[in-house]
């Protein structure tokens, strides 16, 4: 049952990927937009939107008492999915929710309605069987991205007596303005397609505009404090599937090169000693490899469906044709 919210909210990570997604949805449906922003000289995506703008960052905690007061929710999409060094990871997803929450609690509380963090299924860790993964199941991270949001979520459940809380999980997200899931679409349209080695992997994605579709959901439904939703399409793909729709929607032709898991590894290593040279994060780190080298990264997506009435409207390929014409008409491709 939707419940009656107020219209005045927050949004950290409002120059991002899934941040300024959710910030125009918000828009369009009559909400009152403040973004905290880390340097106002570069809004990105916020450019020229009709929102209230209070410069400030997570990992600093006097930065916050103007961001959060008044408002009545708190969508928390800032974070790292990259990072120079993994103590960065910890410093922005879990102390910089911890100091958010703090700074709910002294400055606006009891006027929160509910805090909504956007975690990841990588707390989860992967699923070591093939069944999906629901909110009963231990976590079981394989990186310090993954535990660096696990702990931002244990941060967030230790409030949720004090006000509403709720943690969606999404799988891999992609869609325009992504950079991550893009390197793949960039692959393609020069012809070619990396995979490891070990056979095939299996697992769920998420569209970015139905991910912000669950988090309004999650605003506007009455849901029990400290709640856990995995947010993707309800079914998962193979890698031979998901590279079939990649190129068949792109209309591109691709040659496929395979890598043994130590090869992608030593890659791995290369691209961060690489990295400490030009001081940029590397997309293809160590951790990433382990990630991607697990077979099964599948969620269960019921309890979403049940409790805030989510369906997912992209299927893989519609979703994968709406970003292919996104990244040409952008001219990123």
């Amino acid at each position: 049952m939707a419940q009656a919210v107020s219209r005045r909210v927050l949004v950290t990570g409002g120059t991002g990927f899934v941040g300024s997604h959710l910030v125009e949805r918000l828009l369009r449906n009559g909400y009152d937009v403040t973004c905290l922003v880390r340097d106002l000289r570069h809004l990105r995506w916020l450019e020229g939107l009709e929102v209230r703008l209070i410069q400030g960052d997570c990992t600093e905690p006097e930065s916050l008492a103007a961001a959060v007061q008044g408002v009545s929710l708190v969508f928390h999409c800032a974070g790292l999915t990259k990072a120079l060094h993994a103590r960065d990871y910890y410093s922005v997803n879990h102390l910089g929710t911890k100091n958010l929450l703090e700074a709910c609690a002294r400055y606006n509380n009891p006027g929160i309605e509910k805090f909504i963090l956007v975690s990841s299924q990588a707390a989860a860790g992967p699923s070591p069987d093939r069944r999906p993964v629901d909110d009963s199941n231990t976590s079981h991270p394989v990186s310090d991205y993954g535990r660096s949001k696990l702990l931002a979520e244990d941060e967030v459940r230790g409030y949720k007596d004090r006000f509403p809380v709720v943690i969606l999980r999404p799988t891999s997200v992609y869609g325009p303005r992504d950079t991550d899931v893009y390197e793949m679409f960039r692959w393609a349209s020069r012809g070619l397609t990396l995979e490891m080695t070990g056979g095939d992997r299996y697992f769920n994605l998420c569209y970015v505009e139905d991910l912000t579709t669950a988090l309004l959901l999650s605003a506007g439904h009455k849901t029990e404090s400290g709640s856990v939703y995995f947010v993707a399409e309800n079914r998962s793909y193979s890698w031979s599937e998901f590279k079939a729709l990649l190129l068949s929607t792109g209309g591109v032709k691709a040659r496929a090169i395979k890598i043994p898991y130590g090869a992608a590894y030593l890659v791995g290593l290369a691209s961060e000693i690489g990295s400490l040279f030009t001081k940029k994060p590397a997309l293809a780190n160590r951790q990433k490899v382990r990630e991607a080298a697990q077979r099964y990264w599948l969620c269960d997506v019921e309890k979403i469906e049940n409790d805030l009435c989510f369906r997912a409207e992209y299927p893989l390929q519609k979703g994968l044709e709406l970003t292919w014409q996104w990244y040409r008409k952008n001219r990123w491709l």
